[in-house]
């Protein structure tokens, strides 16, 4: 291992320890047909002119995989990925950077076409690759990383579950690296880790809902160490889970008050995003407090009221897509979760897009899912609901008991739109799983009512 990763893995003790791999495009598919042609053709010119292993083929040739994977043709891809390797490794050796990429590629075309051992293989040689043989600390490396963390969530989604505590393992240990590897770089304050220190608060959601999901995932969060038996409780993972949040939000205080001047209005938000860390944890009294705090501050650094009551004048989905820095931008994204239906264009719906059937009641986590927080023809159910305001009788769900704020009252299946739809019940217990951030009224929290456009994943269809 390299001096400077290495002195970047360090400071992976210093933190609590707790896609760019997109699927096939169909819409372009007669531009991408021709574009392929074109590639074929011009990929013949130059290796009569070049020859067959000339490192000058290797970018004509990945832009042909690019387009024989988006038409779903996935060995001939495969091939042309592996001669590319093969003419890097020859003309620069067999760590040479470039092929980085193109086992990139290679791992998205296995785990495209199902192939998820083959894709695991590779993840890691890909992991070895950048822990031991990389040459600089750059914002490519830290950039390589990440992408290879969020593919471990792909996987969390669409491998066998028997793997998922794996891959959720791996991505969170990378994306630790990645954070090391900025800090070295930039410095720990530096507010580029900002969205980076988001993702593993993320993570650590969807590893709660899979601990109290049950199943093997459950098992191997619970599991004392590797190779070892013994498991842990689930109220003390829980517990540990929160502990590290916290920790993660931690950073976030100290990234906006460092330097001479404080970032007040950040500093607001993060208690937002506290808020909401201490809903999803059932700890109502201090989710309330942080909440009141937020509002207070957002008014005291001089954000303007009305938009101030723009960010809590309806209740929303937790936890948020994304950490927003300001109250303009938090209000600008929760604009676009809103959505109007044809014939009801008077009636704005919160809407909530779920991720897949691994995890069928949580949003993805993948920034290449953002797009999917669009106006759908089919596929979802509407709901109407009453939220109560501050509310601490206990309610079961997922084999726990909790009090919450912001609980919901009622819910109303109002109508779906499913070629084969799951009973009533099902699709009211999807709905019901929800956590909301409450409406705030002069900072305290209210009882609110709304309808939300549901989603449903495509694979969880019956």
């Amino acid at each position: 291992m390299t001096k400077l990763l290495s002195t970047a893995l360090a400071l992976l003790l210093t933190f609590p320890v707790g896609i760019a791999y997109g699927q096939p495009v169909p819409d372009s598919t007669p531009n991408v047909i021709d574009e392929l042609a074109l590639g074929r053709e011009l990929l013949n010119d130059m290796q009569d002119t070049l020859g067959p292993m000339d490192s000058r083929l290797i970018e004509p040739i990945e832009q042909l995989a690019d387009n024989l994977m988006m038409l779903n043709q996935f060995d001939e891809a495969h091939d042309l990925l592996d001669r590319a390797m093969q003419i890097a490794r020859i003309e620069n050796g067999l760590y040479t950077d470039i092929q980085r990429p193109l086992l990139s590629k290679k791992i998205s075309n296995f785990a495209n076409r199902g192939n998820w051992e083959a894709a695991k293989e590779n993840m890691e040689h890909l992991y070895w690759l950048y822990t031991e043989k990389s040459r600089f600390i750059d914002q490519e490396l830290i950039d390589d990383l990440l992408e290879l963390s969020r593919f471990h969530l792909r996987a969390v989604a669409e491998d066998n579950n028997l793997y998922q505590g794996y891959h959720f393992g791996r991505s969170a240990e990378i994306r630790w690296i990645a954070l090391a590897v900025a800090q070295t770089l930039w410095s720990e304050t530096d507010a580029r880790l900002v969205p980076m220190i988001y993702e593993q608060l993320l993570q650590l959601h969807l590893q709660t809902v899979a601990l109290w999901s049950g199943g093997p995932t459950s098992y191997q969060l619970r599991k004392v160490g590797p190779g070892l038996e013994a498991m842990r409780g689930r109220y003390d993972v829980n517990e540990t889970f929160y502990l590290s949040g916290l920790g993660l939000l931690n950073r976030l205080y100290e990234i906006y008050t460092a330097g001479e001047s404080p970032d007040a209005e950040a500093l607001a938000m993060t208690n937002v995003y506290l808020g909401d860390w201490h809903i999803l944890y059932d700890k109502p009294e201090a989710a309330t407090e942080m909440y009141r705090l937020a509002y207070k501050e957002m008014l005291a650094v001089g954000v303007d009221e009305p938009l101030v009551n723009e960010l809590w004048n309806q209740p929303m989905v937790i936890p948020d897509t994304k950490f927003y820095s300001t109250v303009e931008a938090a209000v600008v994204a929760q604009r676009n979760k809103l959505v109007t239906l044809d014939g009801e264009a008077s009636y704005a719906y919160i809407f909530f897009s779920e991720w897949s059937a691994a995890f069928p009641n949580v949003r993805s986590p993948l920034s290449r899912d953002a797009g999917n927080d669009s106006v759908n023809d089919s596929n979802f159910a509407l709901f109407s609901f009453s939220l109560a305001g501050v509310n601490t009788v206990s309610r079961r769900f997922s084999h726990r008991y909790s009090s919450t704020v912001s609980m919901i009252e009622q819910a109303e299946l109002l109508a779906h739109y499913l070629e084969s739809p799951p009973e009533e019940g099902l699709l009211l217990a999807k709905f019901n799983s929800l956590t909301f951030r409450p409406r705030l009224v002069n900072g305290e929290p209210q009882q609110a009512a709304g309808r939300l456009k549901y989603d449903l994943a495509s694979d969880t269809v019956q």
